[in-house]
């Protein structure tokens, strides 16, 4: 590996810390919840509010933060994220009651909605085409390390009545670690040449290109942003025929993305778990540690194969691989009775496969796609829409899913993973008719397919 190929992995490496922070505070809700639980009275539209604020607090800041970042530039926006996470954890740790709780996971949403578009974004347009996917896939992994870092964390409170609290101010150090690294890396040269602003641009592919790289890269940028300033930039045109196909990948990866139901095993593994036959206590919480440790390894894998093996081999394969999982753990419910003890290890097994290609496929795709499918001129605007959508549809499914437990035929029965099988199957048509392949393209080539559209 030369020297600015490792330079181009650190500055992906540093902004992904957003996704890490994405990852920790999403996840650390999962054990947390059980202590806040003894702690106060918790109602079941309490519990999905204090899971739901932080997916609802994403939409707003994924909504916002789009044409914020096409006016102050994809770093910027980074760092402004990193303070909001700041604030949100020091609310989160000294709530006193559950409505303050919800308020702090709301700011922390907002930071969180930010990254989500913005940290992909940023890594999408300063990454050389050859290694685009495996650079984009580092912001998912720093979400599974959050995620595994905070059911550590949660592992380690466990036992204590409060301990709910050191695991909010653990958010803290992350944080400070975004706002600092942001500091350091170049602005997006895409970003720069669309503002005029190209002797920088050139500074920046400088440092990240080879010399005699520099020249193309620079003048396909260029020539990509001449060719679209010669069009009316709106966003309505998200939603005309030019960029329907876009549009749809857009939605559609985060939809079928989301209703496999993978935040209902991320937010809620320990309950299930429960509900599956396992002893309550530390047991659980270490099988919850495990969803962690596999979602890790196997985004680890995904980095080495998605510039290989192409964006719709891996959809295809991880819509099959969930859906056999989800069908496999509701199973374990059904026959709940009949299996004794072992529903709750076929219940583990189940979610630890799913999860495996969870993390494999659907979780890096989404954000992945996102970054590559739209122009330049409305990229920062289209990518927050589709970040809005993931959350949108991560808040049907965390709101709902204790609600829908408590209903015999869909908690006890495993009627609620019947239900995500249908939709991940419904995914196929999906992967088959609407996403079209986007490995070893540029951006501009990406691009071009819709400019004539």
């Amino acid at each position: 590996m030369n020297q600015k190929t490792l330079l181009i992995y650190t500055i992906a490496a540093l902004a992904a810390t957003g996704g890490l922070l994405f990852g920790y505070d999403t996840g650390v809700i999962n054990v947390a919840l059980e202590l806040l639980k003894k702690q106060w009275v918790i109602s079941s539209t309490q519990e999905g509010w204090i899971v739901g604020a932080v997916l609802a607090g994403g939409m707003a800041g994924s909504l916002l933060s789009g044409q914020i970042s096409d006016v102050l530039g994809r770093k910027r926006i980074n760092i402004v994220a990193s303070g909001i996470f700041v604030g949100g954890s020091i609310v989160t740790a000294v709530a006193q009651g559950p409505e303050v709780l919800i308020a702090g996971r709301l700011l922390l949403g907002l930071a969180i909605g930010i990254v989500s578009f913005s940290v992909p974004l940023y890594i999408s347009e300063i990454s050389p085409s050859d290694i685009r996917g495996r650079l984009v896939t580092f912001f998912q992994l720093a979400i599974t390390i959050g995620i595994l870092v905070s059911y550590f964390c949660g592992y380690y409170f466990a036992e204590s009545v409060e301990g709910w609290r050191s695991m909010f101010w653990a958010g803290f150090v992350p944080a400070i670690i975004l706002f600092v690294g942001m500091l350091f890396v170049p602005e997006s040269p895409r970003w720069l040449i669309s503002k005029g602003r190209d002797d920088e641009a050139k500074r920046v592919l400088e440092r990240i290109h080879a010399h005699d790289q520099v020249a193309a890269e620079y003048a396909a940028i260029k020539h990509g942003i001449e060719q679209e300033r010669g069009h009316r930039t709106s966003w309505t045109e998200l939603f005309g025929p030019r960029l329907r196909i876009p549009f749809l990948i857009g939605v559609g990866i985060f939809m079928f993305q989301q209703f496999s139901g993978i935040n209902a095993v991320i937010y809620y593994s320990t309950s299930i778990f429960a509900m599956a036959g396992m002893a309550q206590g530390t047991s659980n919480v270490l099988a919850t540690v495990g969803v962690g440790v596999v979602n890790v390894a196997f985004t680890f894998l995904s980095l080495r194969i998605i510039d290989r093996w192409g964006r719709k081999p891996l959809l295809y394969m991880g819509l099959l691989g969930c859906g056999a999982a989800l069908a496999s753990l509701g199973l374990s419910f059904y026959f709940r009775d009949s299996l004794g003890s072992a529903s709750g290890w076929l219940a583990i097994g189940s979610v630890y496969v799913y999860i495996a290609f969870f993390a494999l496929t659907l979780g890096p795709l989404g954000w992945l796609l996102i970054s590559e499918v739209y122009p330049l001129r409305i990229r920062g605007f289209a990518a927050s829409m589709g970040s809005f959508y993931h959350w949108f549809f991560d808040l049907c499914v965390a709101v709902s899913f204790p609600i829908l437990r408590e209903i015999p035929a869909l908690g006890a029965g495993g009627g609620i993973f019947f239900i995500y099988f249908g939709i991940v199957m419904l995914g196929l048509f999906f992967a088959k008719y609407i996403v079209f392949e986007t490995k070893g393209l540029s951006l501009e080539q990406i691009e071009e397919r819709f400019g004539a559209q």
